[in-house]
């Protein structure tokens, strides 16, 4: 598995970005589960919701697996609302998404991505 922090603002300016950074992630390490540190997240819509549904679905195709982690307060909000735990793992803490390792090595993206255009 791979976990990816994201952090900064996601919204429609920055919502392909950070999709296209999933994927091209996804793509590199080759791993089977993708884990989304979501705590660095400042801002949230449904320009992301849209981002990270299109991960899923991808990584679903390819029979792999997309995981949410530590979402902030405005992340945890939308994805609530939503009713997004249908639709994603979500946990409270990466450490808690390393189930899906089932005892595989963890890679850990260095430095975290931060979306263009955020601060």
């Amino acid at each position: 598995m791979t976990v990816v922090p994201v952090h900064g603002e996601i919204d429609l300016a920055t919502a392909d970005a950070l999709r296209d950074h999933l994927l091209s992630t996804a793509r590199a390490c080759g791993h089977d589960c993708l884990v989304v540190d979501l705590s660095g997240i400042g801002f949230f819509d449904a320009s992301g919701v849209r981002a990270l549904i299109a991960v899923h679905h991808e990584l679903t195709r390819q029979g792999r697996h997309l995981a949410l982690a530590e979402p902030t307060t405005v992340t945890a909000r939308v994805l609530q609302t939503l009713e997004l735990e249908r639709v994603f793992e979500v946990y409270p803490v990466v450490e808690m998404a390393h189930s899906h390792a089932d005892g595989r090595p963890v890679h850990h993206v260095p430095g975290g991505r931060t979306v263009p255009g955020t601060h």
